[in-house]
């Protein structure tokens, strides 16, 4: 398995044109005929991605593997996330679906421990208004993880940075599928309700990509391919 650079760019230079914070109704998903894009390798950059960083940066480029457009997250012993406002009624539309790749996890990460709090890959669903991207507000957020196998899979994770805020639901653990592009599909309502012990209010306001290993320092390394809503089963 091997990766070619076709754009060598920082997520910062893909962001500079989003110098003000689109409203939701600038920015609602696009339709398709596989459903509601929250977002594409593809069109990375007329997605207006807005780069956060927490501690450091993760280094975010375009890439391709095993010949499939993804956006690249390599571990720069930081941690920093992509987010882009989006417009989803997951009453209407309940399920997520997404696919992505690792090809290299941090074995001593934990993500129920601040101190080990590093993940391989995550897709974060904002339910809430967060305000402006660059500094957002906490709301509910439901993060879907592939961490090591040090958390099984199916566990809910409170985080221990922002409790009752954000829960991870580990839906890949371990390294038995590492290197293989791997594709989810997940009831939304099921896990919110699953997460938080209640329906969740609203829509989806923002989502978000996040891989780090500013506390282990160990290597990471992840491929995000695309990420869609679908409103039947």
């Amino acid at each position: 398995m091997q990766a070619r650079l076709l754009l060598s760019v920082t997520a910062a230079a893909v962001l500079a044109a989003c110098a003000r914070t689109p409203t939701l109704s600038e920015r609602p998903v696009q339709s398709g005929v596989d459903g509601l894009s929250l977002f594409s390798a593809e069109a990375v950059l007329q997605d207006d991605w807005q780069h956060l960083p927490l501690r450091g940066k993760t280094d975010y480029s375009i890439a391709t593997m095993d010949g499939r457009v993804a956006i690249r997250a390599v571990g720069a012993e930081g941690a920093s996330a992509l987010v882009r406002r989006v417009a989803v009624d997951v009453r209407s539309c309940p399920f997520v679906q997404w696919s992505w790749a690792v090809a290299r996890l941090q074995d001593s990460a934990d993500i129920r421990e601040k101190a080990k709090e590093d993940v391989a890959a995550s897709l974060f669903l904002l339910f809430g208004d967060p305000g402006l991207l660059i500094d957002p507000m906490p709301v509910p957020t439901l993060r879907y993880v592939w961490t090591n196998d040090a958390v099984p899979t199916g566990s809910v994770v409170d985080s221990p940075y922002l409790p009752g805020t954000v829960r991870s639901l580990v839906v890949e653990s371990g390294t038995d599928r590492q290197g293989d592009w791997v594709t989810v599909r997940r009831n939304v309502l099921e896990d919110f309700e699953l997460a938080f012990n209640r329906p969740p209010d609203g829509q989806i306001h923002a989502v978000a990509l996040f891989t780090d290993n500013d506390q282990t320092r160990q290597p990471v390394e992840a491929y995000y391919e695309w990420a869609r809503m679908a409103c039947e089963e």
